[in-house]
């Protein structure tokens, strides 16, 4: 009986450690087939959850490198219809110019009118432009409908927000992929400061406004000029609101000094000329398109309409150079965006080789411990078969 008991222990001692290097051979041919020194978890669990980690990491570049690549797309429809509308100011300042020349015909001014038409035809086309996925590039964040709409009478007006909309390149960095349509076009600063002038001329009058500026940000008055000029020299009265508040020669270095108001002049002034200033810190594209098409019907002797044109040629000169700047702003993005995506790129590299040298296999290794284990399976192959015929009445 006590024989028997050790034999069948011996069979089952000799038959384990034969599965034993049955399993790690098998697990020798899987590593050497897969190129993977870990194929579970339980091979090494402090290497797993650096693995999972790194995976984690590589899935939140992934996802961060998709988000630049829909960025880039949107800033790139953006810059080219920015530089459509250069395009279109540039045109339309030149158009302006031209008609304040007094040698033009009135037939010659409007045709000039009739291509300011049609520039800002296309101009209302651009602002309402669309990116790939049909959303409004101006609308802000309402960008499911379009931003700008014109009525009948030539009036634009803006039905999207202020906002712009973000796209997370990075966990701590975002991007802007677009520009409110509103501050883009509907804010220019006004190139002649504080005011908007509107001009009472006389025949042959030169007068232009250079430069109007109150330092007082509450101060909303409305403020007119009249000049009267005689043999002795030029003169002024100053109105605040309809009322007379200063009078003086006229000086033409120091301009119109009252409180915290300082306008500067500069052209020939004839007697009789005036001109109302109101606030007006920031100027419309729209409207300076709209004035310049109505002051094309004018007639090319009427020194008003001629200064007004000059005011409209500024303000779209100033309109260009916003737009510029705009442009130069979504140039720094898109660079942003491609800084962003090669630090990506380089941190999974680097990552890629963390994760080899705790996944990836050392190949001569594998192949002396599968060469070993063989050799060890052999050995318990033998042994078990060795156990097996073991029997007392061989002994008998």
């Amino acid at each position: 009986m006590i024989s028997r008991v050790a034999s069948f222990h011996n069979y089952r001692s000799v038959s384990n450690d034969m599965n034993r290097q049955q399993v790690r051979v098998q697990e020798n041919h899987q590593q050497l087939a897969s190129g993977k020194r870990l194929l579970t978890a339980g091979d090494d669990p402090v290497s797993s959850i650096y693995i999972q980690n790194f995976d984690q990491q590589n899935t939140q570049i992934d996802q961060s490198i998709k988000s630049i690549t829909m960025a880039r797309n949107r800033l790139n429809n953006e810059e080219t219809a920015v530089a459509e509308v250069e395009n279109l100011l540039d045109e339309a300042k030149r158009k302006s110019m031209m008609m304040v020349n007094g040698s033009l015909s009135g037939d010659d001014r409007i045709a000039h009118k009739q291509d300011m038409q049609g520039l800002y035809d296309s101009f209302m086309n651009l602002v309402n432009s669309k990116d790939e996925s049909g959303n409004f590039v101006f609308a802000g964040t309402q960008y499911s409908q379009q931003p700008f709409f014109r009525d009948s009478s030539g009036n634009v007006t803006y039905v999207g927000d202020s906002y712009q909309r973000m796209a997370k390149v990075a966990p701590s960095v975002d991007v802007p992929v677009n520009d409110a349509g509103d501050k883009l076009f509907m804010e220019v600063a006004n190139p002649y400061g504080d005011y908007q002038a509107d001009y009472d001329l006389q025949s042959g009058s030169l007068l232009l406004l250079s430069q109007a500026r109150n330092s007082n940000d509450t101060d909303q008055s409305e403020y007119r000029v009249e000049f009267s000029a005689s043999g002795s020299g030029t003169s002024y009265e100053l109105f605040q609101n309809g009322t007379l508040v200063n009078s003086a020669p006229f000086d033409p270095q120091t301009g119109i000094q009252w409180g915290t108001l300082q306008i500067d002049l500069e052209g020939e002034i004839k007697d009789g000329d005036s001109l109302a200033l109101n606030r007006q810190e920031h100027v419309s594209v729209f409207d300076a398109f709209k004035r310049g098409i109505e002051l094309a019907d004018k007639d090319v002797s009427d020194a008003s309409s001629s200064a007004e044109l000059h005011q409209v040629a500024e303000e779209l000169s100033q309109a260009f150079k916003h737009i510029n700047r705009t442009r130069s702003e979504v140039g720094t993005r898109l660079q942003t965006l491609d800084r962003q995506e090669d630090m990506h790129q380089d941190f999974k590299i680097v990552m890629s080789q963390a994760r080899g040298t705790l996944e990836d296999l050392d190949y001569a290794s594998a192949v002396i411990e599968l060469n070993e284990n063989m050799m060890a399976l052999q050995a318990s192959q033998q042994a078990f078969a060795k156990t097996k015929d073991l029997n007392l009445f061989n002994y008998i």
